[in-house]
């Protein structure tokens, strides 16, 4: 069973941009990868413009994109930590220049 998690980038307008990861998203594989290779605000911004994701992996152009899907958008922080996925374990977000992420579901 593959561990889903939402990964998203606070915009400076306070807006969040987000994507869908389907698999490893376990805080010790993609919070790894998100926090060493994607720990500016550009770079996570470029990763989330990709759309969902399959796998997050250490070069944008490695990464496996799930087709024809656009980054989800909320108006808040807040909106963003409320939703709920059945899929989604584990939220992160991008802001104040660092990663964060949170449990949500099991």
């Amino acid at each position: 069973m593959s561990t889903g998690a939402r990964i998203g980038v606070q915009m400076t307008d306070g807006t969040i941009k987000s994507a869908h990861v389907w698999r490893d998203g376990y805080p010790d594989t993609l919070g790894v990868t998100l926090a060493e290779h994607y720990d500016s605000q550009e770079a996570a911004t470029a990763l989330i413009a990709l759309g969902d994701l399959i796998d997050v992996m250490e070069r944008l152009d490695k990464c496996r994109v799930e087709e024809n899907t656009e980054p989800r958008m909320y108006k808040t922080f807040a909106a963003y930590q409320r939703e709920r996925e059945d899929d989604i374990r584990y939220k992160y977000i991008f802001r104040d220049g660092k990663w964060e992420y949170r449990e949500v579901g099991v």
